[in-house]
């Protein structure tokens, strides 16, 4: 089953199927240690009575880049993850929770449905994606835009204080929020924080997309930093209503643009 057919309605059987096949890809995409640590980390969620397990993030995109973790949605209690040998990130909720997050437009949840591969679910997921395709769900151009806000005014505090390393991850966290708005906004749907320049050069996002690259990719100085910072500032200010169609075909500036991030 591919990732385009995970958001299709699905019979129970279906659903299953895709669990197998989600399996089956999960083993595929990690290394030895990253399988040993997604096992741990299963059975430890399984063991304190999770609803659904799922791996999800750059990971199941085969996107990963140097600052990849392993990226994990556990519906029920947050594993202990001590004696795991691997960088982890951990979203947790209760059923309820994942619920109110998914109504109010929360663009994550829909990203796992879409593209992670689900390594337990008790059912919860599968209403999930089935109300999705029902009610036509869309993530919220607007829940993304206040937390990029969030995201870029603690990237200002961050810079301020001089710390560059811890400044460079603010940054990058910053944008690829606003990335994600940009292109929700557009009618697009993000794929993995790897793919988002590709996607905002499609819409003709030279500046941002080339910005965003150079934050995953490159050590960009304090100075750049506070130019991204800048560029930042001035893409939130432009509600979406007011952004631009793309073009119908990338400016020159974009292809040359679209040649330096490969």
């Amino acid at each position: 089953m591919t990732v385009v057919d995970a958001m299709t309605p699905l019979s129970e059987a279906r659903w299953n199927a895709r669990l197998r096949g989600d399996r089956q890809r999960a083993t595929k995409l990690q290394t030895p240690a990253q399988r040993r640590a997604t096992e741990t980390i299963l059975q430890r969620a399984l063991a304190h009575g999770a609803a659904a397990v799922a791996l999800t993030g750059s990971t199941v995109r085969a996107q990963r880049t140097a600052m990849s973790d392993l990226d994990f949605m556990i519906v029920g209690k947050r594993p202990n993850l001590d004696g795991i040998h691997e960088d982890i990130d951990v979203y947790a909720a209760d059923t309820s929770a994942l619920w109110e997050r998914l109504l109010a437009g929360d663009d994550y949840i829909q990203w796992t449905l879409r593209f992670g591969c689900i390594l337990h679910d008790d059912g919860v997921l599968h209403n999930a994606s089935r109300y999705i395709d029902e009610h036509d769900l869309a993530p919220s151009a607007e829940r993304k835009l206040a937390q990029a806000r969030r995201g870029l005014t603690l990237a200002h505090l961050v810079h301020d204080s001089g710390d560059v390393e811890a400044a460079r991850e603010q940054c990058r966290a910053a944008l690829t929020t606003i990335a994600r708005w940009r292109l929700i906004a557009s009618g697009e749907f993000p794929l993995a924080r790897n793919e988002l320049s590709d996607q905002l050069l499609a819409l003709g996002c030279c500046h941002l997309a080339a910005a965003l690259h150079r934050l995953i990719h490159d050590q960009p100085s304090r100075d750049d930093l506070r130019t991204d910072l800048a560029l930042a500032e001035q893409l939130i200010s432009t509600r979406p209503r007011q952004l631009p169609h793309p073009p119908p075909q990338q400016p020159v500036s974009c292809r040359n643009r679209a040649g330096m991030l490969h």
